[in-house]
């Protein structure tokens, strides 16, 4: 990783913390959600811990890379890669929104079946919007490093 710029290393280094984190957090709800003990304040707590969690192991991250780099300076390619991995990571998001709003409203005309306990959970909801959010950060990274790995 030592000809790897900044910003390919910042890409990197948050793709890993998001996908182990992320997969202890969705293991924790869905433990909860086996238990039937899955609430509001259940899945406020994880979201708080999994956030404090990712923002100290990021601090920690960028703060060894940025000793260990040289200071550069972001250029244009920089700048496309960006914007290309974020244009489609927002759609991502988009997407995945659009599917849970299309749940609730399926659940609420149906009435019944999981599409309806589904719409009528706020935590089940709310977990859903932290699932897209997560996804569509992942794949932002991840095209962010192929990206950078092809040379675009």
């Amino acid at each position: 990783m030592h000809d790897l710029s900044f910003n390919e290393k910042s890409a990197w280094g948050t793709l890993i913390a998001l996908l182990v984190l992320g997969a202890l957090y969705f293991s924790s709800v869905i433990n909860l959600w086996r238990a039937d003990s899955l609430n509001l304040p259940a899945v406020f707590g994880l979201g708080v811990g999994f956030t404090i969690l990712l923002t100290a192991t990021l601090i920690a991250y960028h703060v060894l890379v940025a000793i260990l780099a040289r200071p550069e300076d972001d250029d244009e390619r920089d700048r496309i890669i960006g914007w290309r991995a974020g244009n489609t990571g927002g759609l991502v998001l988009g997407v995945s929104v659009m599917i849970v709003v299309l749940h609730i409203v399926i659940g609420g005309v149906i009435g019944r079946g999981f599409m309806y306990e589904f719409s009528s959970s706020p935590a089940l909801i709310s977990v859903a919007l932290i699932a897209a959010l997560w996804l569509s950060t992942v794949i932002e990274l991840a095209l962010t490093a192929q990206y950078y790995r092809q040379g675009v």
